[in-house]
């Protein structure tokens, strides 16, 4: 014999209290057809019949009298059991925040919240804009620090203006190029759609020269003059050997760019909101900081 399955029992007794299959989908939230297929699997793993169902209702056969009493005992002592260890789960926090919005820091920063209080578990996700944005969305996230170009419907708790800036290396010419070199992130950045959306759109030649995931990466390959980036204000502090490109260099207008901090679809808890606090002091004091000297 089949050990006996808890969802299937916690169905079977949802159909004896409310007296039909409908009802009793509502009190579990499932369909009427997937109500039935509960009560078949357990007939099956109980190997006798447990319901009479008639067009008017359902009732219990004897076998299902005695099996009810027995469903009743196993999700008492179930469920006594869940909460009991329910109680000693810590509270999750999933971070979810882009490559160049210091992502080195905020480990630093949220550490002594997580020493202080042994209850709270933080997981940092570090991924691409357009990964993050799907994630919080799917309430996969929490919290999320992310860029958003234009006016794009996100809802944030609180944002903050970054300009954007194309560079090169000084020694770089793209409008004597026929072929523009890039240097971007990989599929997924925001900045990457932008930048190939907008050279296409002027019917500009372009090639990826090269990719990084790293800002490390991205940076070093355009001080070396292998091709053009469109970065950040922030990505770009602390950097030389670069120069801010121009109109005369035939290069599209940059967007407005905003960073955004942002929560899931689920409501705020204790340890999220301790999360938000630090994330929004942080952002406060890095966005004093002096605009680019040489741009």
């Amino acid at each position: 014999m089949a050990d006996f399955d808890i969802a299937l029992l916690r169905t079977f007794a949802s159909v004896a209290d409310s007296g039909g299959f409908s009802r009793a989908g509502e009190r579990v939230h499932r369909t009427q057809s997937t109500i039935s297929q509960h009560i078949k699997k357990l007939e099956e793993q109980a190997g006798r019949q447990l319901l009479k169902r008639s067009a008017r209702a359902v009732q219990l056969t004897p076998d299902g009298e005695r099996m009810l009493g027995y469903a009743r005992r196993i999700l008492s002592l179930h469920d006594e059991a869940r909460n009991l260890f329910a109680e000693d789960l810590p509270d999750l926090v999933r971070i979810g925040v882009t490559d160049d919005l210091s992502v080195e820091a905020l480990p630093q920063l949220l550490a002594p919240l997580a020493r202080a209080h042994r209850h709270l578990r933080l997981e940092l996700c570090c991924a691409r804009s357009q990964q993050v944005r799907a994630d919080l969305e799917a309430g996969l996230l929490d919290v999320a620090l992310m860029r958003t170009l234009g006016v794009d419907g996100l809802q944030a708790l609180e944002s903050w203006d970054e300009p954007l800036y194309w560079v090169a290396a000084p020694s770089m010419e793209p409008s004597q190029r026929q072929v523009l070199d890039l240097v971007l992130y990989p599929h997924g950045c925001l900045l990457r759609s932008y930048a190939l959306a907008q050279l296409d759109a002027q019917n500009r030649a372009w090639r990826m020269a090269y990719t990084s995931p790293s800002l490390t990466g991205v940076l070093a390959a355009v001080q070396a003059g292998m091709g053009v980036s469109l970065l950040s204000q922030r990505m770009l502090q602390g950097a030389s050997g670069l120069r801010v490109l121009g109109p005369r260099d035939s290069l599209p207008d940059t967007p407005a760019s905003r960073i955004v901090l942002a929560t899931g679809p689920r409501p705020v808890s204790w340890g999220a909101s301790q999360v938000l606090q630090l994330v929004r002091a942080h952002m406060h004091q890095a966005n004093e900081q002096p605009a680019l000297a040489w741009a």
